[in-house]
């Protein structure tokens, strides 16, 4: 899956780290302060997307 696929971070993340609390499968994941999501990992679930305040997870496909 590229990159351009699946779940993304936006800039509106906040970095409160409610999604990788709430992932089941530890597919989020910090790098360089950002949060990012790894494709191969990630259910497709929407638990992160349910629980961040912020509105910053979203689906491309």
């Amino acid at each position: 899956m590229s990159e351009q696929n699946g779940y993304v971070v936006v800039f509106g993340c906040k970095r409160c780290g409610k999604c990788k609390d709430v992932c089941p499968v530890d597919a989020i994941y910090e790098e360089n302060e950002l949060s990012k999501i790894d494709q191969d990992k990630c259910t497709r679930c929407m638990k992160c997307i349910d629980v961040c305040p912020n509105k910053a997870i979203i689906y491309m496909e």
